[in-house]
């Protein structure tokens, strides 16, 4: 059986094909397009039938095993004791420096980000009070098959938030999110339902369900998430995760790669302070 890091791998491979395939689909179009050849029409059309029919695959349930809920429950609480909560910041709110990580939940490079890199950085930036972790919304990979509760997963970060709790929401989706689904790349399949979504927050100790639902429908909550969205397409995000630091002296400054190492991201935290 492949090991779960060949398992993403194999899944970051099957993303990167995919974007090769649509560049490619794309450009055919608008060479067709400038011909203006009634061929091309009928090829547009049979696209967009393809396309839509895609789009409208049935969502398939993934349901996490006991043993895999308890081991990410395990991980993330023990990665986050003891280290303050407000909204989607992690840390303490007075910390100099501010790494920002644009990220979508169904993205397997921000979950290799999160298992590796990332734990590093909370243990040893974030939990000594050097500097404060934020986490906002940016559709990348949803965008395959999950775009329809992009918007409802990232709510969903935004109302634990309001509990104290995004970060648990947060970490939980990553420990638990599935590599493939029937043999595919999971993030092609669209599994990530509001069920789905529901199912991670009521893994979320202490996390009152009743303001968490009532949050995620929240107009406010919304509009968050859409300015997280405004954000990225300022600074220029095209891919997930995108990760930022800022700090008193400069920044923000992007961290070099999908998943920068904890060296690279203390020599920028020294660089900004």
């Amino acid at each position: 059986m492949a090991s779960r890091a060949e398992q993403k791998a194999a899944a970051r491979a099957a993303r990167e094909a995919a974007h090769r395939e649509l560049s490619a689909a794309q450009a055919r179009r608008m060479r067709l397009f400038w011909l203006g050849s009634l061929v091309a029409a009928a090829v547009l059309a049979i696209v967009v039938v393809v396309l839509a029919t895609a789009s409208s695959a049935p969502p398939k349930t993934v349901t996490p095993s006991t043993s895999t809920k308890a081991t990410a429950l395990a991980a993330v609480s023990s990665e986050l004791a003891g280290i303050p909560q407000s909204g989607d910041v992690l840390g303490n709110p007075s910390a100099p420096v501010t790494i920002t990580e644009y990220g979508d939940l169904v993205c397997s490079t921000c979950d290799a980000f999160a298992l590796t890199s990332e734990s590093q950085i909370i243990a040893a930036l974030v939990k000594t009070g050097q500097a404060k972790l934020v986490f906002r919304a940016f559709d990348s990979a949803s965008g395959y098959a999950n775009q329809g509760e992009f918007v409802n997963g990232q709510a969903a970060i935004k109302s634990a938030g309001l509990q104290h709790k995004a970060w648990d929401f947060i970490l939980l989706d990553y420990e638990e999110q599935p590599s493939q689904i029937g043999g595919t790349a999971a993030e092609q399949v669209p599994y990530f339902t509001y069920q789905y979504i529901q199912n991670l927050a009521a893994q979320v100790p202490s996390l009152n369900l009743t303001e968490w639902q009532a949050g995620v429908t929240s107009p406010a909550v919304i509009k968050a998430v859409n300015a997280d969205t405004s954000a990225a397409n300022a600074a220029g995000v095209t891919g997930t995760p995108a990760v930022f630091v800022t700090g008193p002296k400069a920044g923000p400054i992007q961290a070099p790669g999908a998943v920068p190492s904890l060296a690279e991201i203390k020599a920028m935290v020294k660089q900004v302070s």
